[in-house]
């Protein structure tokens, strides 16, 4: 019968499993065994894992232990049977056999040494060279390629050839092989995943370490090793077996279908984050010194896969790298390739999100040239030359492309060869879809050239030189991983341009976003999203939403007019609350609609297409087909939500609450798009298929499939009336179309001679026909032509569904804000009986902050305790708090309450408050807590200073600043210094609202008699030794900070507490004498003031 040579031959892994499987064929029927060969064979199922059927990783480690452990019964119950009959073993002999049992198991670690002395001479460490012929030690080693010499290529076999045909040039990643409904994973890379997993280490043959990956277990394997920071590369079969000539040595053909990062990862679950996967580049020069005194300049692209979200930039930055760091630290990439970074940069990113690093070694490039690379996937053929199909459909052809692997990759053969030759351009023409972000970078370099009249280098002209080259380095990445015809291709883009966003958004950089535990509450030993301001705000029931939620608290808003709509939207919605639960209830279970409609956008053309089914299994087409079916079916459901504010349109102030829950305008353009989408395809058996007379060639093979389906029925009817037995009917399992007759009714009658068992029950036996059999494999054979002839209808399908892509994003969007804004209307509703809608002052010239019994929104969760409430108050004359008071009396508390209520404000939410009037602030700055960052070499003290450095560089008197303890981490007399040079620098001259916290209290007497600062104090009770907390903050000062208190409640041993007692009683009396000092010094302010 015909049988897969190749799966036999080619794809077999372990010598035993041959063996097992010839014994299992042995026992069959000859002609049985045909039949269930053309069948089953086609699934390449040869191996003993696979004839299991193991469900998870867990359950063949198992097996694997029982089959080790039976082998070893056997092996001692075979000695003990022969022992009589064997002559006694020396003591020599018995030592060398109890050292051979005991020598080595699969998983043992010399196991795995001796593994890796199994590998290829050109695979050892001291004989690896790349494609280069250098060595891991030389500079510009390439550990992605790998020199084989000729002679030992020539000595492999054929599969194995093809191999390392494509594992030569991606030796860094760890390659998944397809064998069948199985994947292999060899050499080193087998090692690896058997080491990390405790997996079953075997051998392909003698001397290829190897193991299996089943498809259930394949998307496990991938996120564990793309953690860990591994390149995954799926190698994919793309023909069917019987395409291949057996008799000339062919095998068959696979292709890369997929090659996935840490940072490219798209294919997620349901029960993933909904935070952005990004993957960033960063490049860096230094730069002339500006006028802010900046002389560090970067480019940074970055992209989420997901989403095919593109935002870039370039910016001046400090010495500190304070930008650089709110960069990283708001887009947490998982995945970050550098350019010319300073090893002290790459350690600051490292320190924030733990990325994966990837060292790019691409040179700078010519921008002309660049602009003209990132064309390419945007270019397409003129009057192009394609075998095409096309039904008229009301009015409109669509058209269905013969789907060829050589014609998908001719216009990327001609821009990866001729177009950077700059031959054969002259044959494309440049897309409609270009970015006009793109465009406009272009026309500036343009402009910016010409004014310059010479040739200069392009870095000292170009104000985007940095961000340009950044990109075109991500650009190269995703051609690597073979996914720019996809997420480049299908892009959305957005510049970040810091200067811009200073103005319109309140700045928050990283340190502000860490001391005010805006995303994470630092335990110490863990952080936590518990208790965040964030965890507070998000009450979204879309990914979506808590996506452009995460924004929204990043950089809350600035401009008064964009406060106030907000802020209206929010309050209106109050009012409609039961209909804003409703539409939380039904849009929650949908999936993520922006990832999934991205998915399907970058299904065009996708490589992973080229994968033939395996088996019967599910064929990629068919995959695709029910995947934007159940799109469209959410689509539709989505859009149907908004019918829920249908009958309170009439009702809405504010015309971004008409335009967002429009349920008219949202329907009428989605219901036009999904119909023409769906138009297309039918339902057949809960299956989506093309309508008849789209595709020809999809129709002829389905009218030959039905007539052997026909043809099988009709022998089945032959039978039936034969027999004369009605209840004979098909059976299917894994071998399709037996003939299950009722053993009763055998009995009756004599079995057929041209009937062949494939199996018995008590109750039945079934058969098949030759007719049945030829019949069989013709079904398989046209089932395979079909998947294929799928391809082309799915190619231009999703490129109709892409066509709509401003329809669909415009419902994401609508979504997406509709989510925000009742979350935001859910918590300020919440706590409506303590929270106020500030009042937002529009003129700036006037600054005003009058925050009014005030509670931290995250402590309002706890209703078991009663909260003090606490009024802050600034004003013309009063810019500056000097905030004193013992430990453990909330002033961290308070300084926090004040930046996240500025924040909530400026958000557009209700505040907890019983009233806010504020003048919108730029920036807050806040110096706040204490740590050092080890991998960076800098002390907590250092922290401090660098902190303090980004207040006077960057604040305005616009800003907010919070001062917490400044000088601590120095000899007393040193920190007070520092504490008042700054305090003085920032009253005098900068003039920002600030509060400076400190337990300096020779401060106070400095400061007494300045205008502008109010001396405050968090309010305490004395009782003798005992000190009450209050919590309350008032006018006034705390003489002491009452440290062996906070001792005594920390359980510090009551010895070490009376010693510093008797120390600070003396300390005490040695500072009485310095009040003669101080009244000195009142005088001589008083003195100042009045020359003043």
């Amino acid at each position: 019968m015909r049988k897969n040579k190749e799966a036999n031959d080619d794809d077999m892994l372990f010598e035993i499993s041959k063996e097992q499987h010839k014994k299992k064929s042995n026992k069959r029927n000859q002609s049985t065994s045909r039949a269930k060969n053309d069948d089953d064979d086609h699934h390449n199922d040869n191996t003993p894992e696979a004839s299991k059927g193991q469900t998870s990783t867990q359950h063949q480690i198992e097996d694997e232990k029982q089959n080790k452990n039976r082998q070893s019964n056997q092996r001692q119950k075979s000695k003990g049977a022969n022992q009589d009959k064997q002559p006694k073993k020396s003591e020599q002999q018995e030592q060398e056999s109890h050292y051979k049992e005991k020598q080595h198991t699969k998983r043992d670690e010399e196991y795995f040494k001796l593994a890796q002395q199994a590998l290829p001479i050109f695979m050892q460490p001291e004989n690896i060279r790349d494609s280069k012929g250098r060595k891991p030690i030389e500079p510009n080693y390439n550990p992605s390629t790998i020199d084989i010499p000729n002679y030992q290529y020539e000595k492999l076999s054929p599969i194995f050839k093809q191999y390392w045909n494509v594992k030569k040039n991606n030796f860094d990643f760890i390659a998944f092989f397809r064998c069948g409904s199985w994947v292999a994973v060899l050499y080193n890379d087998a090692i690896i995943i058997a080491q990390m997993f405790n997996r079953y280490l075997g051998f392909w043959g003698k001397d290829t370490p190897c193991l299996t990956v089943y498809d259930n277990q394949l998307p496990i394997y991938q996120r564990a090793l793309l953690e860990k920071g591994y390149k995954i590369m799926i190698i994919d079969q793309s023909e069917f077996s019987e395409k291949t000539n057996k008799d000339d040595g062919e095998i068959i053909k696979r292709e890369i279908t997929s090659m996935i990062t840490r940072g490219t990862l798209q294919d997620l679950g349901d029960t993933d984050s909904y935070e952005q996967r990004n993957l960033l580049v960063l490049v860096f020069s230094n730069a002339p010194v500006n006028s802010k005194g900046h002389s560090y300049i970067y480019g940074v692209s970055i992209v989420d896969c997901t989403t095919n979200q593109f935002s870039f930039d370039q910016f001046y930055d400090d010495a500190q790298s304070n930008h650089l760091r709110s960069v990283i630290y708001n887009t947490k990439p998982l995945e970050v390739i550098l350019c010319r970074i300073p090893y002290e940069i790459e350690q600051i990113i490292k320190n924030i999100c733990h990325p994966t690093v990837v060292i790019s070694q691409i040179p700078f490039s010519d921008c002309q040239f660049i602009f003209g690379q990132l064309k390419i996937e945007y270019l397409e053929l003129h009057n192009q030359q394609t075998n095409n199909q096309s039904k008229q459909l009301d009015g409109q052809p669509f058209q269905v492309q013969q789907y060829q692997s050589e014609q998908i990759m001719n216009i990327d053969q001609i821009s990866k060869q001729e177009i950077r030759e700059n031959q054969g351009a002259e044959n494309c023409q440049l897309s409609s879809d270009y970015p006009t972000l793109l465009i406009e970078l272009e026309t500036q370099f343009n402009h910016e050239k010409k004014l310059l009249n010479k040739e200069d280098n392009e870095s000292n002209f170009y104000s985007y030189y940095y961000a340009l080259q950044s990109f075109y380095i991500l650009l190269s990445y995703l051609r690597q991983l073979l996914i720019s015809n996809s997420v480049y291709r299908r892009g959305k883009f957005n510049f970040l341009d810091s200067n811009m966003i200073s103005i319109t958004h309140l700045y928050l950089d990283s340190q502000t976003l860490e001391s005010l535990e805006i995303f994470n509450v630092n335990l110490k030993t863990k952080a936590t999203t518990s208790d965040s301001l964030f965890s507070y705000l998000d009450r979204c029931a879309t990914y979506s939403g808590k996506r452009l939620l995460t924004k929204w608290v990043q950089s809350p808003l600035q401009n008064y007019n964009s406060i106030i709509e907000r802020q209206q939207c929010v309050q209106e919605l109050c009012n409609f609350l039961p209909q804003c639960y409703e539409f939380q209830k039904k849009i929650c279970s949908l999936p993520d609609l922006e990832r999934a409609i991205t998915r399907c956008f970058n299904t065009i053309h996708s490589h992973k297409l080229k994968a033939v089914p395996y088996g019967r299994g599910e064929s990629i087409g068919k995959s695709k087909l029910k995947e934007i079916k159940n799109v469209l079916s959410n689509v539709r459901q989505a859009a149907e939500v908004f019918k829920i504010f249908d009958h309170d349109m009439k009702n809405f102030k504010c015309q971004k609450l008409k335009d967002i829950f429009n349920y008219q305008q949202n329907t009428q353009i989605l219901k036009q798009s999904l119909d023409d989408l769906e138009k297309y395809l039918i339902m057949e058996d809960n299956e989506p298929k093309p309508i008849q007379g789209v595709s020809q060639e999809y129709d002829e093979t389905l009218t030959k499939i039905t007539e052997i389906t026909d043809s099988l029925q009709d022998e089945l009817e032959k039978w039936k009336n034969k027999l004369k037995c009605p209840d004979i009917i098909y059976y299917h399992t894994k071998l399709r179309y037996q003939i299950q007759i009722p053993e009763n009714q055998l009995q009756k009658v004599q079995k057929p001679k041209e009937f062949i068992i494939t199996s018995k029950t008590p109750e039945y036996e079934r058969f098949q026909s030759p007719f049945i059999e030829e019949q069989l494999h013709q079904l398989r054979l046209l089932e395979d032509e079909l998947s294929q002839k799928l391809l082309p209808f799915i190619n231009q399908y999703f490129t109709k569904f892409y066509s709509y892509r401003k329809e669909f994003l415009q419902l994401i969007s609508n979504i997406s804000e509709a989510d925000c804004l009742i979350s935001l209307a859910i918590v300020s509703n919440q706590q409506k009986n303590v929270s106020c809608f500030p009042k937002i002052q529009k003129d700036s010239d006037q600054r005003e902050f009058k925050l009014i019994e005030a509670y931290h929104p995250c402590l309002l969760k706890d209703k078991s305790v009663e909260w003090v409430p606490n009024t802050i108050k600034f004003s013309d004359s009063i810019d500056t708090i000097l905030l004193t008071g013992p430990n453990m009396s909330g002033k961290s508390t308070l300084l926090r309450l004040i930046g996240v209520s500025i924040i909530l404000a400026q958000i557009g939410c209700a505040v907890p408050a019983k009233s806010f009037s504020l003048t919108p602030f730029d920036r807050i700055f806040c110096r706040l807590g204490a740590a050092d960052r080890i991998l960076e070499g800098k002390s907590t003290f250092f922290i401090e200073l660098e902190e303090t450095k980004t207040i006077l560089d960057h604040s305005t008197s616009k800003s907010f600043v919070i001062i917490d303890e400044l000088g601590r981490g120095t000899s007393t007399y040193d920190g007070i210094a520092l504490a008042s040079a700054v305090l003085r620098y920032l009253s005098d001259k900068i003039k920002p609202l600030t509060i400076f916290a400190t337990h300096y209290h020779i401060l106070l007497d400095e400061f007494e008699l300045f205008k502008n600062i109010n001396q405050c104090v968090m309010l305490y009770y004395q009782d003798k030794d005992q000190i009450t907390f209050k919590y309350k903050l008032v006018e006034g000062v705390a003489e002491r900070s009452f440290a062996t208190n906070v001792a005594q409640r920390a359980g510090i041993p009551q010895e070490v507490i009376q010693t510093a007692k008797l120390m600070e009683t003396k300390i005490t009396k040695e500072e009485s004498n310095l009040k003669k000092n101080r009244v000195i010094l009142q005088k001589f302010n008083q003195i100042l003031t009045e020359l003043i």
